[in-house]
């Protein structure tokens, strides 16, 4: 073992020194939906600093916007001209010349 303290490298905790997770009200473990609760916050943290980025830069934000649009089209676009050109064009069948009489 190291004769480092712990204190001096807090983030280097072993696995018995982490707390026990946390219980609800039941006495039972962590709900398996708790992860959607913190997804939900974050996405309204997220959004809300989307919204006043927006707000403080106008003319940025619709370039950004316009880019993605465009990004978007071209990965639409293009799998789908490079899918038509991939096809070998159909073979005519050679003109019937009139038979001799």
């Amino acid at each position: 073992m190291s004769s480092i303290p712990s204190s001096a490298m807090p983030h280097a905790k072993a696995h018995h020194d982490e707390p026990a997770k946390a219980e609800t009200k039941t006495g039972t473990k962590a709900a398996a939906g708790d992860w959607i609760d913190t997804a939900t916050e974050a996405a309204k943290s997220g959004l809300a600093t989307a919204t006043e980025a927006v707000k403080e830069n106008p003319k940025t934000a619709l370039a950004v916007g316009a880019a993605v649009i465009a990004g978007i089209a071209a990965a639409v676009a293009g799998p789908a001209l490079l899918a038509k050109d991939d096809k070998p064009e159909p073979k005519k069948p050679a003109p019937k010349k009139p038979a001799k009489k």
